[in-house]
């Protein structure tokens, strides 16, 4: 990989990736200053001593930043009263607000709030045409109305001292990029670098980006191909990260950890946002553990490093490992969990169970992995497979027909390659002990690629937690950014505390489809809400869930408004958008299907819609 399509300071070692420092009130977004922690108001923007109120309890929550949506001037200058109830109660944490469509809005709001967020994809105002035949002349044109529409933004920000946030969104890109690369990261990367050429040319820099998207893959990809178009034109603006509508409950909570997480192993973000369909004082806290959890791993222990091949870090491409069992090859993700201590009940069942014992074998239906030297010594069933260590990998005469071995990138010796080369029948459970464990982990698949060595790879990791939320955001945070790009044929989490097997097998299950290898059921796309959202927006997506859950692969969408929903459930199967006060429009794929329907219906017409496209079959009898 050449040096200058590195998208990070270092694929072996914790670094922050240095930005330029951002003045936002009294914070500062980069250089040295740590990631800020943010939140979004769902109040009316109208009220503000209900919004105002809402933020206090978001700062007191312990955010840094807290944004409000702003539809128009009237919310705009509603800003100036939010900001001096909480600037009279001593709250001191910066404002920004929510554009979208208006730039006279943005004049208005820059002039009472820090930092103002733009779309590139809908700030020139209006809506799209879908017109995507721009002939050269036509999309300079474009072009230069978006900047002369910048230019007056950017003279009220200069005046007050405001900065912006430049944020991109997967499927709201501009009829003028959508007409030269289509709904693609490359399309989102020129948006943001459109905007930020234009900034530079009219002497702006207090810049923030963002690239968000709904699909883990896409954000993280896009984020990193931001990344190097930066650093190719000599700019390093601070990222804000954010998987856009991540969702609610388990789900949301690993899925911002994979996708925020993989990039922020890597050293990249300044600033993040945990999006979830929940109170915004709960997004808070993932996001404060989600970021202390991997910054903590600043000037750790030097990890080796070896020659990267074969690694496409802008883009999807699986690892090429050979088929033993049902792990590697085409096979989807293989999930193994520590023996479960009942069988019986609801819920997902691991693949394969670890046992120590051979008298552990409780159903000769399950697959079991057990100690080698228990192994040799019973009469284990045929869906039992013994694991081994390295050293007993090494000093073993005759190795069984098929094993496991447990082993960590230091002890991949020589040896143990040339052991491996001989003895194609192994399957690897990789474990690490190293602060920065996926990091150490992706030089043991870099360091098997250049040994040439195709076995398939099962991520093994051990956690000591207590709370089911701290052991989601730790394991998705280590474990995702490895299946983002390709490299594990399953993943095995243990945990030593009180957490039930069934949480931690859900959270294997989970952590596989929010990376998108292996879907086991419905994937919820769904936004946290705003000052736009006209219903109760966490009712609905609890009963949208309820009905739905069942459907295996189907992407549904729950969004609050009109004004990014169609463009944010891009990779949705079907959408319930809101269309007005307690009234809601439903899609398929991006075509409208059925307008302004009361909320008091709309579920139930959803289904019907569903079944209508041959898309539903009937939930499972208990």
């Amino acid at each position: 990989m050449s040096q200058e399509s590195l998208y990070c300071e270092d694929l072996f070692n914790y670094h922050r990736n240095p930005t330029r420092k951002v003045k936002v009130g009294t914070k500062n977004i980069g250089g040295n200053s740590p990631i800020q922690i943010q939140s979004m108001t769902t109040t009316n923007s109208l009220d503000a001593e209900a919004t105002a109120q809402q933020v206090m309890s978001i700062c007191d929550a312990g955010a840094d930043i807290v944004r409000i949506t702003t539809q128009g001037r009237s919310e705009a200058h509603t800003l100036a009263d939010v900001k001096k109830i909480i600037r009279d109660k001593g709250y001191i944490q910066p404002l920004v607000a929510d554009i979208h469509f208006n730039p006279n809005a943005a004049k208005v709001a820059a002039s009472n709030v820090e930092k103002v967020r733009i779309n590139p994809g809908n700030f020139s105002g209006g809506a799209k045409k879908f017109n995507l035949d721009y002939t050269d002349e036509q999309y300079q044109q474009d072009l230069e109305l978006a900047k002369d529409k910048l230019s007056s933004f950017l003279n009220v920000c200069k005046e007050y001292g405001t900065s912006i946030r430049v944020g991109t969104n997967h499927g709201s890109l501009s009829d003028r990029i959508m007409s030269r690369y289509g709904d693609t990261p490359q399309g989102m990367v020129e948006a943001c670098m459109e905007y930020l050429r234009m900034c530079e040319e009219l002497d702006f820099r207090d810049i923030v980006l963002s690239i968000k998207a709904s699909n883990t893959r896409i954000m993280v990809h896009t984020v990193r191909l931001l990344v190097v178009a930066m650093k190719k034109e000599n700019m390093n603006y601070p990222l804000h990260l954010g998987v856009t509508e991540a969702g609610s409950e388990d789900e949301g909570r690993i899925k911002s950890a994979v996708g925020s997480g993989a990039l922020l192993v890597d050293g990249l973000g300044d600033t993040i946002r945990v999006s979830l369909t929940e109170d915004p004082e709960k997004e808070v806290p993932v996001a404060s553990k989600l970021v202390n959890y991997i910054t903590a791993r600043s000037n750790h222990q030097e990890i080796n490093t070896v020659s990267v091949q074969d690694y496409t870090p802008f883009e999807f491409n699986r690892r090429k490992s050979h088929s033993v069992l049902n792990f590697g090859g085409d096979h989807v993700p293989v999930v193994i969990a520590d023996a479960m201590q009942t069988l019986r009940g609801k819920g997902q069942k691991a693949d394969y169970q670890f046992i120590e014992l051979p008298e552990d074998i409780k159903n000769h239906y399950q697959k079991y992995i057990i100690p080698f030297a228990a192994w040799k010594t019973a009469n284990t069933s045929s869906n039992t497979y013994p694991i081994l260590d390295a050293n007993e990998l090494l000093t073993t005469p005759e190795l069984p027909s098929t094993c496991f071995l447990a082993i960590s990138y230091p002890q991949l010796s020589d040896e143990v390659i040339n052991c491996l080369k001989e003895n194609k029948n192994i399957i690897i459970l990789l474990h690490s002990d190293h602060i920065n464990r996926p990091v150490e982990q992706r030089a043991f698949f870099f360091k098997l690629n250049q040994a040439g060595l195709s076995h398939p790879v099962v991520l093994n990791n051990y956690y000591q937690e207590d709370e089911v939320e701290n052991f989601q955001i730790k394991s998705a945070a280590d474990a995702g950014i490895l299946f983002l790009d390709g490299f594990a044929d399953g993943l095995y989490l243990s945990n030593e505390g009180s957490i039930s097997d069934q949480e931690i097998i859900s959270t294997s299950f989970e952590i596989l489809q929010s990376s998108r290898v292996r879907f086991t059921k419905t994937e919820f796309i769904s936004c946290p809400g705003c000052g736009r959202t006209l219903f109760d927006l966490q009712a609905t997506t609890k009963q949208v869930k309820e009905r739905t859950s069942h459907l295996k692969g189907l992407k549904v969408a729950v969004m609050g408004c009109v004004v990014n929903g169609v463009g944010e459930m891009a990779d949705a199967d079907y959408g319930y958008i809101g269309s007005g006060p307690d009234t809601v429009s439903l899609f398929k794929k991006r075509d409208l299907i059925k307008r302004n329907l009361p909320r008091e219906q709309a579920v139930e017409e959803l289904i019907n819609l569903i079944k209508e496209n041959g898309d539903w079959v009937e939930p499972p009898i208990n």
